[in-house]
């Protein structure tokens, strides 16, 4: 009997123990990861309003929208990723038509980017990177 419970005794300090050892590696490197340097960027004005923020595949993504419409992806770091250019009348390649409206947010959905745009009647367009229009909502 007396085995038994010495052999108890020794389990449950050996488990607590093993408990207390992986609860300080978790909590060091928890302080590891929030102690690194954070990144520091610059992104012109130029480039306008804050439109979204999306995950990346180096990072978070940012994506913003200028006066004249011109929406930019700018990485977390501040380096440029692409931009697309709107257009009035005469489509461009790649470019989405200023009658959408303002940039409302993006998404990212199994891997592919949407744009979501919101026109002065209150329509609402879903648009792949490319200028296809996935979808329209129209608010009554």
């Amino acid at each position: 009997m007396r085995r038994q419970v010495l052999l108890a005794s020794c389990i449950a300090l050996l488990l607590g123990l093993i408990m207390i050892t992986k609860s300080t590696a978790r909590t060091q490197q928890a302080t590891e990861t929030y102690a690194r340097t954070p990144t520091h960027g610059a992104v012109p004005k130029s480039y306008g309003r804050l439109a979204a923020v999306i995950p990346d595949s180096i990072g978070t993504g940012l994506v913003f929208e200028d006066a004249e419409g011109v929406i930019r992806f700018v990485s977390v770091a501040g380096m440029k990723e692409g931009e697309l250019a709107r257009y009035d009348t005469t489509p461009t390649h790649g470019g989405i038509p200023r009658s959408y409206g303002h940039l409302v947010s993006a998404v990212v959905n199994h891997g592919m980017t949407a744009l979501v745009f919101e026109d002065g009647s209150g329509v609402i367009r879903f648009v792949t990177l490319t200028g296809v229009t996935e979808g329209e909502l129209t608010r009554n």
